[in-house]
């Protein structure tokens, strides 16, 4: 009898269910967009129990097609960071606040003045962000603190998931390595919460299990309304960018993954946590006990290339439309005659509330085209937008602790081929894609088949579950290139920053 396992993966726009085969081969999925919603600017939250319904949604979806006595598991995951808070009851206190809110800016740029961000990267090996959950739950203890004290947890949303469909609130190490983890036991830092300054919270966080260990079967009462068995084993964890890692087979040190999605999230796999002085990006726990992520968490991502054409890139649909073809092939064959650097063009990719978050931190950073003349076209703004992502990646491996080996590219950017290529020859790095799409859920699924016992360990899981796609080797003449555009990218970033403040403090005005 075939067995399969349901993969959930919770994002910023959609959420999924996933079912693969033991094989990791992608079965059938189901996803359902999720409702952003911006009170103001600079926030980004969504509705808890829209996410709830939409998740029982896939599920049934799924279970309605295949036979429950052959779904065996479910692995979850879902978007890091942010604040999702429940009450006595386990309902949702509010709206959960996403991984790339900028709400806590003042809160971090106090820290940042006092030291607290400094000292936090020496004991974590993150350097915080607005998004992270301390931030923000500074902000609400000032601006929402009925709300905080109305909540009995303060949970991560895979978690939130995870009780919906097991009844145990639980967290796992990758989660709470950003920032609340003492990254050699993976156990809670008291220091941190003190720091902080939230250690008055510290009974709202919940026990952290390893995903290995954080594994319980699903409700009864629920497995009968989803149509699946009531012996089905649910495994919460890893968080996305360490499930994603897992599920493209970035195991190994030095190896790389980058997930180009609405964020674009850049990893390293690396032995030893706390290894460098590289104030920037994060360290999070990898699956495997002996491994880390060094992870450089921009926000700049696939938003810009779907804002720059549902802004002014009407006429672009209009011609790929006659042309009978898919409107990023028709874009990806007009910049072929950009050259690099798009005639001086430069695309500064900080579209998203939070700004941008690694290697540099600022809430409050935006999005730019600059050097733009009356000689210049659509094409060359076209161009500048994918290189303006590439810039950003290269600007993230640009401050990694080791030699990169290989860098697999996850996401969707991931399903264009000019995209994988000129991140290949920007990083002049060997770059791959493996086979599948939804490497976020199979990296639970190969978690959840490991726990059961199909596989003896990860390692041997990821090599009879992950396949190369394509390879993408750099042309060095071009990376030479783009490294000299790459010092106008940083340069030009470094001179916005002195406005960006006084742009925030102009709209911002009562």
């Amino acid at each position: 009898m075939e067995k399969y396992i349901i993969g959930i993966d919770s994002g910023t726009t959609s959420i999924k269910a996933v079912l693969f085969d033991l094989k990791g081969n992608e079965i059938f999925q189901k996803a359902k967009k999720l409702t952003g919603i911006f009170p103001e600017e600079n926030q980004y939250e969504e509705d808890m129990n829209e996410i709830w319904e939409k998740a029982k949604i896939c599920i049934k979806a799924i279970t309605a097609e295949y036979p429950k006595d052959h779904i065996i598991g479910i692995g979850i995951t879902a978007q890091g960071d942010g604040l999702w808070m429940v009450d006595e009851n386990m309902e949702p206190v509010r709206n959960g606040c996403c991984f790339c809110d900028g709400r806590a800016a003042e809160v971090v740029d106090e820290w940042v003045a006092d030291g607290t961000c400094d000292r936090l990267f020496e004991i974590t090996g993150t350097r915080i962000f607005t998004g992270n959950q301390n931030g923000i739950i500074k902000w609400m203890e000032r601006n929402e603190k009925e709300n905080l004290d109305k909540s009995k947890y303060l949970l991560h949303l895979k978690d939130y998931l995870f009780y919906k469909i097991t009844g145990e609130v639980t967290t796992d190490a990758t989660d709470q390595s950003l920032i609340m983890l003492n990254q050699n036991d993976r156990t809670y830092l008291e220091e941190a919460f003190k720091i902080c300054g939230i250690d008055k919270y510290r009974d709202k966080f919940p026990p952290i299990l390893s995903a290995k260990d954080n594994a319980f079967p699903v409700l009864k009462e629920l497995a009968e309304e989803l149509g699946l068995n009531s012996n089905v084993l649910v495994t919460s964890g890893p968080m996305d960018v360490a499930a994603c890692a897992l599920g493209s087979g970035v195991v190994q040190k030095g190896h790389c993954c980058s997930i180009i999605g609405t964020a674009a999230l850049h990893e390293m796999v690396i032995d030893e946590p706390l290894m460098d002085n590289i104030k920037a990006g994060m360290t999070v726990t990898h699956v495997m006990e002996d491994k880390w992520l060094r992870l450089m968490a921009s926000l700049s991502g696939t938003p810009n290339l779907e804002w720059m054409l549902d802004t002014f890139g009407q006429q672009i649909k209009v011609d790929a439309e006659k042309a009978g073809e898919n409107v990023y092939s028709y874009m990806e064959k007009l910049i072929e005659a950009v050259p690099i650097g798009s005639r001086g063009i430069m695309y500064h990719p900080y579209l998203l509330a939070g700004g941008e978050r690694a290697p540099f931190t600022d809430p409050r950073a935006r999005a730019s085209y600059t050097g733009i003349s009356v000689t210049h076209s659509l094409k060359d703004i076209i161009r500048a937008t994918y290189e303006g992502v590439a810039f950003a990646m290269l600007d993230c491996y640009q401050h990694m602790p080791l030699h990169i080996e290989q860098v697999t590219i996850c996401g969707g950017g991931a399903n264009s081929d000019v995209w994988c290529q000129m991140f290949a020859d920007a990083l002049g790095t060997r770059t791959i894609t493996v086979k599948g799409q939804e490497l976020g859920a199979k990296g639970v699924i190969i978690n959840n088949a490991v726990v059961q016992g199909y596989y003896k360990d990860y390692l041997e899981a990821v090599n009879e579950t992950v396949e190369i796609n394509k390879v993408f080797e750099p042309d060095m003449s071009k990376h030479e290139k783009y490294m000299k555009y790459y010092e106008l990218y940083k340069r030009t970033y470094q001179v916005l920053q002195e406005t960006w403040k006084l742009r925030s403090e102009l709209i911002n005005e009562k």
